[in-house]
């Protein structure tokens, strides 16, 4: 038996949430089904962005990586008031094609 400790997302966190999803959807080499988001959202508005995800094999890893968390950076500042100080990509394992 599992348990889990569920907390409502504020506002603010589901539309990070969504803005984050919405950059990785987009992403082919990335396993959509397997990704993980964790945003921390500060007063100031400023947050930080961690992303768990797999990558397909044969991809270029560093060079998707680099592109997710400019992309993703530049949405957050485009569709919201709020500035991602980091986005944090985690490569957790690597799938087949």
């Amino acid at each position: 038996m599992s348990t889990f400790l569920y907390r409502k997302r504020s506002a603010v966190e589901a539309t990070l949430l969504t803005i984050v999803m919405m950059c990785v959807h987009e992403r082919t080499e990335v396993s959509f089904d397997d990704c993980e988001v964790f945003i921390t959202v500060a007063q100031d508005e400023r947050c930080r962005i961690t992303v768990k995800l797999s990558i397909q094999y044969g991809a270029p890893v560093m060079a998707v990586c680099c592109e997710l968390q400019r992309q993703i950076a530049e949405e957050i500042a485009a569709m919201t008031p709020y500035v991602a100080e980091t986005v944090n990509i985690v490569v957790k394992r690597l799938v087949m094609p």
